[in-house]
């Protein structure tokens, strides 16, 4: 931003994706994962599964960043390392769930993958619809446009509650294995 003569600013409640997640109670909050004290299996899972459904949503969309940027010579680089790290933590969301599953877990998984789901694509919505109303506002788009744009997002937000969140909540061996390096140390009393 700082290249572009831009200063930051705070990002408006509304629209701050990660804090209305866990307002929404969606995941493990900040103030449990900072805690000096072993996660439970039910947290991982927790976690795994929040991580999951928003590493899908992150990967779609930095893949369309990719398939537009990422032969720009200023933004090219980046856009192309942040989609591979998105598709990195995805896989890996994707290895771990399996492998709980397979330690019998997977009735707890797929209940939780949907609440995420369901929950994530309602702050979606929402933080899609603040953005939109925001850029409007500076941008001083006409009305017609706001309504068409917000019909449109309202219409992302059917697809995905009748059946899109598909994607979100499906569990496959991924092809990039190991994703973020290997296995992670065990603690074997706490899993």
């Amino acid at each position: 931003m700082r290249k572009r003569g831009l200063d930051p600013v705070p990002v408006p409640p509304e629209t701050d994706y990660t804090m209305l997640l866990e307002r929404a109670g969606i995941g493990l909050a900040h103030d449990r994962l900072e805690r000096d004290e072993p996660l439970t299996v039910r947290d991982i899972v927790v976690h795994l599964a929040h991580s999951r459904v928003t590493e899908q949503r992150a990967a779609e969309q930095m893949e369309l960043l990719r398939r537009h940027f990422a032969d720009h010579p200023d933004l090219g680089r980046a856009v192309r390392m942040i989609s591979r790290d998105e598709d990195a933590h995805l896989a890996y969301c994707h290895e771990e769930l399996l492998r709980l599953a397979r330690a019998g877990h997977g009735r707890t998984i797929r209940r939780t993958l949907r609440e995420c789901a369901l929950a994530e694509i309602r702050v979606y919505r929402g933080v899609s619809l603040s953005v939109m109303a925001h850029m409007g506002g500076l941008l001083h788009w006409p009305k017609a446009k706001s309504a068409a744009l917000a019909a449109g997002i309202h219409a992302v937000y059917a697809y995905e509650r009748l059946g899109g969140r598909r994607r979100m909540v499906s569990l496959r061996t991924p092809e990039r294995r190991n994703a973020l390096g290997g296995p992670a140390e065990s603690a074997p009393e706490f899993v």
